[in-house]
């Protein structure tokens, strides 16, 4: 399909932006996998959603060089055939594209998440799998490796024992998003020694959940992850329904940092650090 007149405009001014460079290297679409990619010490030429990954994600930092293609789940091809790529990552949630992206170059489509299936076993297997193909068989293991270092610190800083926690992302004012055993952060408090108060949930982006719920478990430890609701701490301490949570009041709130909710094994490693760090738990 030739681009209409605003797509050729968008194409042309892409490319004015992008410095000259020999066709090759990889591309790669979803945050979880780029990460990945960076972190085994790989520089792709292109990659999606820039901006906003330097947001939510923002570590490992992407470079300069790389060249922002658009929207993960609609890059710009045009773009991406202009970059000729010899390889193209993606993920499990971008297998619907798959077919317009062999025209261009091999597809390599790693899982990271599956509903109601564990997410640490799936991030372990794509990040070995990526290492063998990108030829850093060894350093793939070696992220392995410092996840599960992570997670004994957690062990030993926080001596969980079976106590209950809670990992959750503040959706507004009244609802909250719950990381069930299928995600990536209740996959961290499981291997780390704690009982997630809700194993049993199968994680989405929305926020299906009331703020009350957290009360149900009241001697648990609350791990809230970023971003805040609009006006940030100072909405909390202006919530009601917030301030009433037991929690609250027994000072077993630890506030993270933004974290992605479908990170790779580098996320689920800082959010490893992140619980080691957090202040001593509240008995």
């Amino acid at each position: 399909m030739q681009p209409n007149r605003r797509q050729f405009l968008a194409l042309t001014a892409a490319l004015a932006a992008c410095p000259a460079r020999a066709a090759g290297g990889i591309a790669v679409v979803d945050w979880a996998l780029l990460e990945t990619v960076l972190a085994l010490g790989v520089t792709p030429v292109a990659a999606a959603e820039l901006r906003q990954y330097a947001r939510v994600v923002g570590e490992p930092a992407v470079p300069a060089s790389v060249v922002d293609i658009g929207l993960r789940g609609n890059p710009n091809l045009e773009l991406l055939s202009t970059l000729a790529p010899d390889l193209i990552v993606i993920s499990n949630f971008y297998d619907y594209r798959r077919l317009s992206s062999e025209r261009i170059a091999e597809v390599l489509s790693l899982p990271v998440y599956l509903a109601g299936q564990p997410c640490l076993p799936l991030l372990r297997q794509s990040t070995r799998d990526l290492g063998r193909r990108l030829g850093h068989a060894d350093r793939a293991e070696s992220l392995v490796t410092a996840l599960d270092a992570s997670i004994a610190a957690v062990r030993q800083a926080r001596r969980p024992d079976g106590r209950p926690a809670m990992a959750v992302n503040l959706g507004d004012r009244r609802h909250v998003r719950l990381f069930g055993a299928d995600t990536l952060f209740g996959g961290v408090l499981t291997a780390a020694g704690y009982r997630n108060g809700f194993a049993d949930t199968r994680y989405s982006m929305t926020a299906p959940a009331g703020i009350e719920v957290l009360a149900r478990d009241a001697d648990a430890e609350l791990f809230v992850i970023g971003p805040l609701p609009a006006g940030g701490a100072d909405a909390l301490a202006g919530n009601a329904l917030w301030q009433a949570l037991p929690q609250v009041a027994a000072g077993r709130v630890h506030v993270l940092p933004s974290l992605d909710h479908f990170g790779g094994l580098p996320t689920a490693t800082r959010f490893a650090a992140l619980l080691a760090a957090a202040g001593a738990p509240a008995r």
